[in-house]
Formats: structure tokens, C-alpha cells, sequence
């Protein structure tokens, strides 16, 4: 009877959203007739802090505290080409060396509405996954991807696709190759006051190779969202301006050769509400219950498996979640953005309160230094 109220309490919000608005978070690159032959800079930063009080026995509380730079040189050589090369670096406060410092590499290629990309990707919070599937956390410790993305950004559809690449084999070593591929997907069926769209997401992970000497098997593990969104929108209203409601159901399987994981297969159903408000305030509210329900890379307090450092072979068959987020927005300027956010959380089968707070400060901006010639 509690799961039934609660699920009609989720239904009855404002609005639900499967994905957290992110969209501050998104690193694209555009390419525009009016800049072929052109050399710009770019700089991409963002600062961070993210305190997690979790005491429970499925995600560890901990704190991530620092900053991220991204300064790199773009040329479009045409008006459907564009090569970016940089170096992205990572500092974490308390540590003396940066976390990470990386080579950025990116050609794009645009085709109409569609792009394909080579090298490092527009990934992250740009595939626009929901939480199970994509943890926002990737975007502060793991941000980087490599490989093979296609994408299509229109009206009427969102389609992107692609291939991050992330550990290479050679031969003889005693390791495997490991690579993470997906779909997200989204088809607008109306785009009027009230929008309607249907979202599929799918994420595949592959762990093997031919090459090594490595005693381990095949792993192969998919994850998989589908659902409805009803987007209601208000421009007149004074302090309303969206609010929106969808609801997915979420899937785990393992065809690996050998089961290595606690289960073969779990699923679950995710439910959200969301309003957001014109001077940069959002409410959102989520309903999560799952059964054996495992993640490739998706948000720690969702599977039925511990991943935490205490209790690593934690396993809670079913999980039932309730989550409310407490978001501001504030433009401080073109291209940098302060973004707060209060995220408690209930486990309903485990009777315990948690939650999250966090602030990020985020720059985008680019500078012409030479103006393509005509």
C-alpha cells in the first residue's frame, strides 16, 4: 500500500524529469558557416564541490572538492569541419599533484543537424542519460571519453551515439580491453504547449579481447531505459516555466559467458517530478524501486550492490528510494554559471535519511584569434 501512495504522489507533481537539468554541464561544439578558416581558443572550467552523507551500506559519503581546466585551440578549415587539440587537467584540493592531465583531441565533422566526432567526445552529461544509467559524479572524477560518437540535434529528435574506448589491450599483457558503447534517444511527437517525447537509452559495456593472457572471461553487461515525458510549458506565466512529467523503466542483463556479477538480470521503474521557475529555481522529486537491478556507471544509491569501501559485498535484492532535489541556477555573467543543489534522499526498505549537497562554478567561452578569410 506505501508503494502504491507513493507512486501516485509522484505521478500527481507538477512535473517529473528522468535526467537532472545538466544542460550547464555540456561541452558542444559548434560549427558555423561564418567561421570557416577561422582559429579560436576555447576554455572550458569548472570548479566543484560535492559533499555526500551517506552512512549506509550501498554508497560511501566522501567529499570531492576542485577544480577542472580545459584550454584548447579550434580551426574550422571549412564550414563542416572543425579540429580541436587541447589539454584537460584535473586538480583535486588536499593533493599536491593533479589528478589527471590529458591530451584533447576532437575532429568534427557536421552534416545538417548531425555531427560525427572523432577523438574526445561530447560526453558525459551531453548523452543526456538519466541517473541509474549515467551517475552526474563521472562528470567530477572520470569526465573524458574517447572514441566514436554520431549525433542528430533537431526539433523533432535527439539521437546520439557512440563509443568511448577506455582501456587499450596489447599483446600478451594480462588485462582486458574495456570499452563502454550506448544510445540515447529521444522523438518528439508533439512540440507545442504540451510536449510529448519518447526517450530510449541503452548503455553496453564489454570487457575481453584475443590477445591477452589473462585468465579472466568475457564480460558483457547492458543497461536499458525507456519511458514517456509530457513537458508542459508556460512562457506567460510569471514564475513558472516549465514543468514536466516522465517515468522510464529501467533494465540490467548480463550475457557474459560466465556470470561474475550477483545477478542476471534485474529491472526497475523511475519516476520524477520537476518544476522550474524563471529566476533559476527547480524542485524535482523522484521515485526509484528495483529489483536486482545492477549498474555499468550509473548513480551509486540505485543498484542492488554495495559499492562501498567497508562494505563491499553488501546485497540488497530490492531498493526503494525517494528523492527530492533542491536546484538554483544563477547566470553570473555570459558563459559562467553558479550552480547550488541540496539533494536528500529516503530509503524507504531501510527506514534512513541521506543526502548531498554541492556547488559548481562553470565557465565556457571561446576567443577569435584569427577571422577566416572570406
Amino acid at each position: 500500500m506505501r508503494r502504491v501512495l507513493i507512486l501516485f504522489f509522484a505521478l500527481g507533481c507538477l512535473s517529473a524529469s528522468a535526467q537532472l537539468n545538466n544542460t550547464m554541464f555540456d561541452q558542444r561544439k559548434q560549427i558555423n558557416e561564418q567561421d570557416s578558416g577561422s582559429l579560436f581558443l576555447n576554455l572550458n572550467a569548472l570548479g566543484f564541490n560535492k559533499n555526500n552523507e551517506y552512512f549506509g551500506k550501498i554508497a560511501d559519503g566522501y567529499t570531492l572538492f576542485g577544480y577542472q581546466i580545459n584550454p584548447s585551440l579550434a580551426f574550422l578549415p571549412t564550414a563542416h569541419t572543425r579540429f580541436d587539440v587541447g589539454v584537460y587537467a584535473q586538480k583535486d584540493f588536499g593533493n599536491d599533484e593533479y589528478t589527471e592531465v590529458q591530451p584533447t583531441f576532437t575532429f568534427t565533422y557536421k552534416m545538417g543537424s548531425s555531427r560525427l566526432i572523432f577523438g574526445t567526445l561530447e560526453g558525459a552529461t551531453s548523452h543526456q542519460l538519466i541517473e541509474p544509467l549515467y551517475d552526474f559524479e563521472n562528470v567530477l572524477v572520470n569526465r573524458l571519453e574517447n572514441g566514436l560518437q554520431f549525433n542528430t540535434i533537431n526539433d523533432w529528435l535527439f539521437f546520439d551515439v557512440w563509443l568511448d574506448w577506455q582501456n587499450m589491450l596489447y599483446a600478451g599483457e594480462n588485462d582486458q580491453e574495456e570499452l563502454t558503447g550506448g544510445l540515447s534517444a529521444r522523438y518528439f511527437l508533439v512540440d507545442k504547449i504540451i510536449r510529448v517525447s519518447i526517450p530510449t537509452q541503452i548503455v553496453v559495456k564489454h570487457l575481453g579481447g584475443q590477445i591477452d593472457v589473462s585468465d579472466k572471461p568475457l564480460q558483457t553487461y547492458v543497461n536499458t531505459a525507456t519511458g514517456i515525458t509530457l513537458d508542459f510549458l508556460r512562457p506567460d506565466n510569471n514564475l513558472i516555466n516549465s514543468v514536466r512529467l516522465d517515468s522510464y523503466y529501467v533494465t540490467y542483463s548480463d550475457a557474459s559467458g560466465e556470470q561474475l556479477r550477483p545477478f542476471e538480470d534485474g529491472d526497475g521503474f523511475y519516476i520524477n517530478a520537476e518544476v522550474k521557475s524563471k529566476i533559476g529555481l527547480e524542485f524535482m522529486v523522484s521515485y526509484w524501486q528495483a529489483n536486482e537491478f545492477l549498474s555499468i556507471q550509473g548513480g551509486q544509491i540505485y543498484p542492488s550492490e554495495s559499492s562501498t569501501v567497508k562494505n563491499p559485498f553488501v546485497i540488497q535484492e530490492d531498493r526503494e528510494l525517494l528523492i527530492f532535489r533542491f536546484m538554483h541556477n544563477m547566470k553570473l555573467a555570459d558563459g559562467l554559471t553558479l550552480s547550488s543543489r541540496f539533494e536528500p534522499y529516503f530509503d524507504l526498505l531501510n527506514d534512513r535519511f541521506e543526502f548531498s549537497h554541492a556547488f559548481y562554478l562553470n565557465y565556457t567561452t571561446d576567443f577569435r584569434l584569427l577571422k577566416g578569410k572570406k
